[in-house]
């Protein structure tokens, strides 16, 4: 017999707090992940380029993640600024 699950998405604003993420804001979470990707999506750029030959697949990958990488680097700190200057 199958249970029902109780779901909490977190629409009350309290399931994701700043002790659950380490200490830190979601705009500092999502500034570090952005981060990650630009790092990870560089590194495979120059990896697929230099050492290895995986391809046009591989290329469009990394490229992107970059781009996801750049693009929410460039929102939150847009969004950061304008947070500032109100």
């Amino acid at each position: 017999m199958l249970l029902p699950m109780k779901l909490d998405y977190g629409c009350n604003g309290n399931s994701i707090s700043n002790k659950d993420l380490g200490g830190m804001s979601m705009r500092e979470v999502l500034k570090l992940g952005s981060f990650i990707l630009i790092f990870i999506g560089t590194l495979g750029l120059l990896l697929n380029v230099l050492m290895f030959d995986w391809g046009r697949t591989a290329t469009l990958i990394f490229a992107a993640i970059n781009l996801v990488g750049l693009v929410t680097l460039v929102s939150t700190t847009w969004i950061t600024k304008k947070a500032r200057n109100r």
